[in-house]
């Protein structure tokens, strides 16, 4: 049986569709298996990423569930359903049913046709260290590069960061080092966290970290 990706995205709850939608766009940004122009599709790299974008912002939003925030915020859901489930078929094409391609793309795979890889969560990057970035309202990262991670997400909160909802995604990177985070506001106080993203979905996320932006 070929392998496909899974495009139950309806299932998943809002907070569940930003997580996967988020590690979909860290994997296909700068993806090898699947250069762009992705022909013969319409949609974009960047109509995926501001449609994720978008909905990530509505999203939050909506944590306070004033009723017209809700409802934009389901309609950028719909959006971003729409788009995920339309480009799906071109990477099993374009990937000609390879399973490891198929993976690198962050969408899910169904099971019975996983390979014999094992798909244990990735651990929390090591050696997680932040600093004053060489120019005023920045701040540089960085982890050990962590084995089975294509990709780095990295979130950020000046509430309090033992609430999940708190926390909002700052950007993403392909690279462990020289993870550089501008336009914050000196003098105000920032944390911060990071996670792999491998072909096995999100890993674990490192303990907070928090310092005051010069």
């Amino acid at each position: 049986m070929q392998p496909k990706l899974i495009v139950a995205f309806d299932r998943l709850n809002n907070a569940e569709l930003l997580t996967k939608s988020g590690v979909i766009v860290a994997g296909l940004t700068q993806n090898v298996n699947y250069p762009e122009p992705w022909l013969p599709l319409i949609i974009t790299l960047s109509d995926l990423t501001t449609a994720q974008a978008n909905y990530e912002t509505a999203y939050h939003d909506a944590l306070s569930q004033d009723k017209f925030k809700v409802s934009h915020r389901n309609d950028c859901r719909v959006v971003l359903i729409g788009i995920l489930k339309n480009i799906a078929p071109y990477f099993e094409l374009a990937s000609q049913w390879d399973v490891d391609k198929l993976a690198s793309s962050g969408y899910d795979l169904r099971r019975d046709t996983t390979h014999n890889n094992t798909f244990d969560t990735l651990p929390a990057p090591l050696d997680f260290s932040i600093m004053q970035g060489a120019f005023s309202g920045t701040i540089d990262l960085k982890i050990s590069r962590l084995s089975g991670a294509y990709s780095y997400e990295v979130q950020i909160t000046q509430l309090d960061p033992m609430v999940e909802e708190n926390w909002k995604h700052a950007l993403w990177s392909t690279t462990a080092t020289h993870i550089h985070l501008p336009d914050l506001i000196p003098g105000q106080s920032y944390w911060l966290r990071i996670r792999g993203i491998g072909t096995n979905g999100v890993g674990l996320w490192t303990d907070p970290l928090n310092m005051m932006v010069v």
